[in-house]
């Protein structure tokens, strides 16, 4: 499988995003969080999907520690956990998860600056100004996508995937840097008295819009977290579709097949 020494930089910078966790399952019950922790697997594991699959299969049925990434505190953590027996409809670990650049992904999301009132942002999918982050949306019919990639912006994705999906059912996830992460679910509907779709909000990214650092929040942790920002450049654009993007299909075909786009439904 090749060592350490063979994992590029770049591979050495990935892990698997944990996006939906099985309640009272391994990794729930080991305190691991959606959105903000990232397994991290040896090294040998990071570049293929069949070597992961095969790591995690080794696995089964044992008292393990695991190593994870936490966007939360900018660091490496262990837990330990008791997994599921190989078979099970839990998964082993009890997660769903995603390939992808742990050290990006504090800056590849979207902040939400403002919303407009009665607009689709605030009745369908409730977003707080300041405290709301964008990370990732999907349809019934396609895997996650992320707005962590390298070759994309979030906003170049978000515009992107909404513009192809006009009328669809979506999930957006959402974390709440008091909350922590949420799921909503809703139809992406054209906006009263207009004939095309908007979000009706102002977002930003970049390093005074990352994601925020302090400590962990969720089911188990109602502990707020303590916002970091430094001087570098943000921008700021209202998401909307407007209908005139003739390469979106394209486009939306890229973002899919990007490299990152390796997802297990559950582990």
């Amino acid at each position: 499988m090749g060592s350490s020494e063979d994992i590029s930089k770049t591979q050495s910078q990935y892990g698997f995003r944990i996006y939906n966790l099985v309640k009272d399952g391994p990794l729930y019950n080991g305190g691991a969080k959606e959105i903000s922790d990232f397994i991290i697997p040896p090294p040998e594991f990071l570049s293929h999907k069949n070597s992961f699959n095969e790591w995690v299969l080794s696995l089964a049925n044992k008292t393990i520690t695991l190593k994870l990434y936490s966007l939360l505190s900018r660091n490496y953590k262990y837990i330990e956990i008791k997994t599921n027996p190989q078979g099970s409809k839990e998964g082993i670990l009890g997660a769903a998860v995603k390939y992808e650049n742990y050290l990006n992904a504090d800056k590849n999301l979207l902040h939400i600056i403002a919303v407009k009132d009665d607009s689709f942002s605030e009745k369908k999918l409730g977003l707080i100004p300041d405290d709301d982050y964008i990370i990732a949306v999907k349809n019934k019919n396609t895997p996650i996508i992320s707005l962590n990639k390298e070759q994309f912006n979030p906003i170049e994705i978000l515009n992107t995937v909404i513009s192809n999906n006009d009328g669809n059912e979506m999930m957006f996830y959402i974390y709440n840097k008091k909350k922590g992460f949420r799921l909503v679910e809703t139809k992406l509907e054209k906006n009263e008295n207009e004939n095309k779709f908007t979000l009706g909000c102002d977002v930003a990214y970049g390093a005074l819009h990352e994601f925020p650092m302090g400590e962990e929040v969720g089911d188990n942790n109602n502990n707020q977290i303590i916002k970091e920002e430094n001087n570098q450049n943000e921008n700021n654009e209202i998401i909307s579709n407007n209908g005139n993007d003739m390469n979106r299909e394209n486009k939306i075909k890229e973002i899919n097949e990007s490299k990152e786009e390796i997802e297990e439904d559950i582990i």
